[in-house]
């Protein structure tokens, strides 16, 4: 077949035959196989890397096991046995899913899956289809649904990024957009199974008493709208129950404050907690205010509080990069209200730099992994964490004298808007954009490429 070190392919061959799987075969699996194993292998043989390529198709075929109707699949329809090995040849990632979820491979059949990536409102026509064949009073079966559409959603927008070679920013807003519809609908689903048993969150008294607003805040790279393939969500939670009588609605009536640590607690398993079909995403929420000993959700006007009175300048770097990403309309719009008046006046403008220089050099002290040859793109001098720094240093430090720089939760934008405002020279702006895409690019797609998608060192 041409493979460059035939006795390893042979070896690697052998080692699949006698595979568990592979042996349980039966008559009509095993021809199966036997049909579709030299077209794999010869297909194999031409790829960019032939012995890595073999290895990982084979790992998917021995993962496929007696689903054998597979093997038929690849065997009479070459468009995607072709993705499938060009996926072989790029890295890990996407066949350990295919491995892990052999379901995927359906994926691969649908035409469009190069063609264009699906925007917001097709991920949320999809999510809103997967969801209704559901009974409505299974929550598992309903959780399961929404781990399978992510995990589709995520393969198809990799399958597309790996072979099409996309912009990163539009990668990054489609991981964005999915992301959040995950967690409105998961927020909807703690709200639903709370409620159902302690009753409504309610505040005010007489005729302005109201059921209490929720949202979810996020942080980080959910945020500034730039996730990546292994991101975690950075997500703090805020209310606006408020006045003397802050108790639930129903035949259990319970303190509100009780009601909020428990539905923070269940939004944040439902999120995390693994099944058969993985977890969704890991959650971090030491941005809330107070950090870890603070309350996991806290009031509207308690953060905002927090926010100009007691926050390190890093909380308002932080700040920066918050958006308001599920929850109600008006509770959202307020935060952002607070957010802007926050950064325009509560920043301590004397000692800026000083808390900015310090913060990133214990980073770097602290979180740079590269070793002797190596540089971490995100942490080392030059990478992306200074870029980043610089561009959160600008936006705090004219916040006031130029409102629109705080404008942006992404680092491109708050870049562009210094620019734009004549604060800083545009060439200065035009050399750190065009960094600051590149080191991303180069991430986004060695996450895709190797085993661990937070290895962030190059040699």
């Amino acid at each position: 077949l041409g493979f460059p070190d035939p006795d390893a392919a042979a070896r690697l061959l052998g080692d699949f035959r006698q595979a568990a799987p592979i042996r349980r075969l039966d008559q009509i699996g095993g021809r199966r196989l036997a049909a579709l194993l030299p077209v794999l292998a010869a297909e194999a043989a031409r790829a960019r890397e032939p012995l890595a390529a073999l290895r990982r198709l084979l790992h998917v075929l021995e993962a496929i096991g007696t689903r054998s109707a597979y093997f038929a699949l690849l065997l009479h329809h070459p468009r995607p046995r072709q993705r499938l090995v060009e996926l072989a040849a790029h890295g890990d990632f996407l066949t350990d899913q295919i491995a892990a979820h052999p379901l995927l491979l359906d994926e691969l059949i649908d035409e469009r899956i190069l063609e264009q990536l699906p925007d917001r409102a097709e991920l949320a026509a999809e999510l809103a289809q997967r969801m209704a064949g559901a009974d409505q009073d299974d929550e598992e079966q309903l959780l399961e649904r929404l781990r399978h559409f992510q995990r589709a959603a995520l393969f198809r927008l990799a399958v597309a990024d790996l072979l099409s070679r996309l912009p990163v920013m539009r990668v990054s807003d489609r991981l964005t957009d999915l992301a959040e519809l995950i967690i409105e609908r998961a927020l909807a689903l703690a709200w639903g199974h709370l409620t159902a048993t302690l009753g409504t969150p309610m505040c005010g008294e007489g005729d302005e008493r109201r059921p209490v607003r929720i949202a979810v805040i996020g942080y980080g790279k959910l945020g500034g709208m730039e996730l990546g393939y292994a991101s975690d969500l950075d997500l703090v939670f805020v209310h606006d129950s408020s006045g003397a009588q802050q108790e639930t609605q129903g035949a259990r009536s319970i303190d509100n404050q009780v009601f909020f640590v428990r539905f923070a607690q269940r939004l944040v398993h439902l999120l995390t907690v693994h099944s058969p079909a993985g977890r969704l995403y890991e959650v971090d929420m030491r941005l809330r205010p107070s950090g870890k000993a603070g309350m996991l959700i806290a009031s509207i006007e308690g953060f905002a509080q927090y926010q100009r009175d007691e926050a390190w300048t890093f909380e308002h770097q932080a700040l920066l990069h918050a958006r308001a990403v599920a929850g109600a309309a008006q509770l959202r719009e307020r935060f952002e209200a607070i957010r802007l008046q926050v950064l325009a006046n509560c920043v301590r403008r004397a000692q800026l730099r000083e808390d900015v220089r310090h913060m990133r050099n214990r980073m770097r002290q602290e979180l740079s992994k590269a070793g002797p040859g190596q540089f971490d793109v995100k942490q080392d001098p030059g990478g992306i964490a200074d870029i980043e720094f610089l561009a959160q240093y600008w936006a705090l430090k004219w916040a006031a004298q130029y409102p629109p720089v705080a404008w942006f939760s992404d680092t491109i934008r708050q870049l562009e808007s210094v620019a734009s405002a004549d604060l800083v020279a545009q060439s200065v702006v035009d050399e750190l954009t065009r960094a600051y895409r590149a080191y991303r690019t180069c991430l986004h797609h060695r996450a895709l490429e190797q085993p661990d998608p937070r290895d962030h060192r190059l040699e």
